[in-house]
């Protein structure tokens, strides 16, 4: 009996490691966006991220009556210097460019604000 629950426990304790790790590791989507970056901050009280804003540089029409223009949030991974370093030039610069990014399946908050990580910056003509 101290047997199969020893077994059961061990079992939904693998479970619940290997569910976790998913989460923190996997990626729903991937892709990129082309806009002029306005803004990367880093913020946060206890846990500090970096957080961006793309502007993707054409107005549409808001259902409500207003026109508005796209924007579009990100985050930069905590150890990621070489794409906030790319992204402060673009800033910098006033140039547009193409973030790729990866979509976590849920937002961690001491990782950032968004569940869309950029991981690599290219300029765009």
């Amino acid at each position: 009996m101290k047997k199969a629950l020893a077994l059961v426990v061990a079992a939904a304790v693998l479970l619940a490691a290997g569910a976790l790790w998913f989460l923190l590791a996997a990626d729903y989507s991937e892709g990129f966006r082309v806009g002029k970056v306005i803004k990367l901050s880093h913020k946060g009280f206890v846990f500090k991220t970096w957080e961006g804003t793309l502007d993707f540089g054409y107005l549409q029409t808001d259902p409500e009556g207003g026109v508005a223009t796209r924007i579009w949030d990100f985050s930069v991974a905590p150890g990621d210097a070489d794409v906030r370093a790319q992204i402060d030039a673009a800033i910098a610069g006033d140039y547009k460019v193409k973030l790729h990014y990866r979509e976590k399946y849920v937002r961690l908050f001491w990782r950032g604000d968004t569940k869309h990580f950029v991981t690599r910056v290219e300029r765009a003509s």
